[in-house]
């Protein structure tokens, strides 16, 4: 069967338009998700973890006010809540895009679990308390600062246009990855 060559051509640019617009979708939806919250908010739980099991004993070693095995298990019960703490801090320096301000965050939290999680599993001696305290301030400013520098948002392009809420002005500027299927 034979059949007119335009017929064919539009048929393969329509085919090539499905194409295009399919793709367009996928990117869209990939470039959505928001990698960079999602890595803050891993980091700062892996840094909760970090901070019980790692940090405070020892800290607490060092300075000879306690053996680090007895640390760790003391403080190994609050491990998932030192986790979730840290999280939601990873979380909000991530937000804020700035070193100082993740510095004043995650030392925050820092400072708040690490008095609340020495006080409740260790002890209520002040240089316990003082010791594990001033260790997680130290360890969140510092994660802060990382946290915040790293994983801000990129800035965003003042010349490109909007229309409405998230549609790009012109429609091959949202496709621009995909033209070679032109």
């Amino acid at each position: 069967m034979q059949a007119p060559s335009d017929v064919m051509e539009n048929r393969e640019k329509t085919i090539l338009k499905m194409i295009r617009r399919f793709n367009a979708g996928i990117l869209k939806f990939v470039m959505g998700i928001k990698l960079r919250s999602v890595g803050a908010t891993l980091m700062g739980g892996f840094a909760g973890l970090s901070l019980t099991s790692n940090v405070i004993p020892s800290a607490l070693s060092f300075t000879g006010t306690m053996d680090s095995f007895s640390a760790r298990w003391s403080l190994g019960g609050y491990a998932v809540y030192s986790i979730m703490a840290w999280a939601v801090g990873g979380w909000a320096v991530q937000k804020t895009g700035d070193k100082k301000p993740g510095a004043i965050i995650l030392g925050s939290v820092g400072l708040a679990s690490g008095l609340l999680f020495t006080w409740a599993g260790i002890g209520t001696e002040l240089d316990v308390l003082l010791t594990g305290s001033i260790a997680a301030l130290l360890y969140g400013a510092i994660g802060g600062m990382i946290i915040g520098d790293a994983l801000r948002n990129p800035p965003e392009d003042v010349h490109v246009q909007t229309v409405g809420k998230y549609a790009p002005a012109k429609q091959n500027e949202a496709v621009r990855l995909f033209r070679f299927f032109k």
